[in-house]
């Protein structure tokens, strides 16, 4: 370079400018990623929303069960009251209108879909005014692999983690029994979500008659109607399990099967809120313990002698525990060893009930109140 050469612009920093090509290069990419991300956020989330949306308007539209308990009573509302703690099959076997004049006291009841002592603890704190406390089992009922549904709306997770490592639960039944409390937060926001059979029975009880399957009409007219109204005044079923077809049968036995695992232990939490409640009850006031029968179709298929035993022994415990206690064994009485005198596996029907609570009745002459 000689001296007449004009300078560099080079040898001057400040003459040296960024490049207009690869300037709009990066603002072009950071805007891209940008409104892309954006995007993304915004499908995700309005599908998310249509799906909440969704899901809250199906279990509108098929009538799912609200999680909770229903507080239903019968009978005079002064005076002290009846607790009455048990699942359907409790409120389906006896006539509580004749119990509540017998007694001449008024009955009162917390339900809860599928529920067990679990839940019934919570409920029985709540009977602040009871002087005599009706518990129903089965061997349906305390079978700690039937849960409830709305388990983990009602008993508190602590309690459910001290009960599993007091009773030695394995851990694949604590995780399974865990599981329910991330699962019913869920269903704050999606109601639907791990209620699958629920859904798609109600989804085949709303579609136009002619569009079910012939499964769908005898299943619907087999299921056990809850009265609409805070009375402790269940229907009477004119079903009779002995009527129903195999196949029909099979179906609700093999939904059974999935719905515990294929699994019958009677030494776990539910044992123990139990006993829980029999204390309870105890230090309030006189207690009945009603254990109820399930079908002999239920029996064959689920029950071995050594599960037999296993539950004998938890009353066996129970009754020894509680000498008080009156134990009325409904599940002993001969003639309601018969399919006929049931609805489904596990609910007796309006002719069991007939014949159930005349025995109930007649065990209540063993309360010191009514001799």
């Amino acid at each position: 370079m000689t001296g007449n050469d004009n300078p560099s612009p080079i040898r001057n920093a400040q003459n040296i400018g960024a490049s207009p090509v690869a300037a709009a290069s990066a603002t072009d990419g950071t805007s891209t990623g940008g409104s892309c991300a954006a995007k993304f956020l915004f499908v995700v989330g309005m599908a998310i929303l249509i799906a909440m949306v969704a899901s809250h308007l199906l279990a509108n539209w098929i009538g799912l069960p609200k999680i909770g308990a229903t507080y239903r009573r019968i009978g005079p509302q002064t005076g002290p009251q009846v607790f009455c703690a048990g699942s359907s099959l409790l409120q389906f076997g006896l006539s509580w209108p004749e119990i509540s004049e017998k007694l001449g006291q008024g009955i009162e009841n917390w339900g809860v879909g599928g529920s067990s002592p679990s839940e019934w603890e919570a409920s029985q704190k709540l009977a602040t005014n009871a002087d005599l406390m009706i518990i129903g089992v089965s061997v349906y009922d305390l079978n700690e692999y039937h849960l409830c549904d709305s388990r983990a709306n009602i008993v508190p997770l602590m309690q459910t983690i001290r009960d599993l490592w007091q009773t030695q639960s394995t851990w694949q039944f604590s995780k399974r029994v865990v599981s329910q409390y991330p699962l019913a937060w869920l269903r704050t926001l999606f109601p639907t979500a791990g209620n699958s059979d629920a859904v798609l029975v109600g989804l085949r009880r709303r579609l136009p008659r002619q569009l079910r399957a012939a499964a769908a009409v005898e299943d619907r007219a087999n299921a056990m109607v809850l009265p609409k109204e805070a009375v402790l005044d269940f229907g009477a079923s004119t079903e009779k399990l002995s009527d129903w077809p195999a196949a029909k049968s099979l179906r609700r036995l093999a939904l059974m099967r999935s719905e515990t695992q294929g699994q019958q232990t009677f030494n776990g939490p539910k044992a123990l809120a139990f006993r829980r409640m029999l204390q309870a009850a105890q230090e309030r006031g006189r207690i009945i313990v009603v254990v109820l029968p399930v079908a002999p179709a239920y029996a064959h298929a689920f029950l071995t002698p050594a599960m037999e035993h296993d539950f004998e022994n938890v009353l066996a415990d129970a009754q020894r525990a509680f000498p008080q206690a009156v134990f009325v064994r409904l599940d002993q009485v001969p003639v309601l060893n018969s399919d006929e005198y049931f609805a489904d596996p596990v609910h007796l029907n309006g002719d069991g009930r007939s014949i159930a609570t005349p025995v109930f009745l007649n065990a209540l002459k063993q309360l010191p109140a009514l001799q």
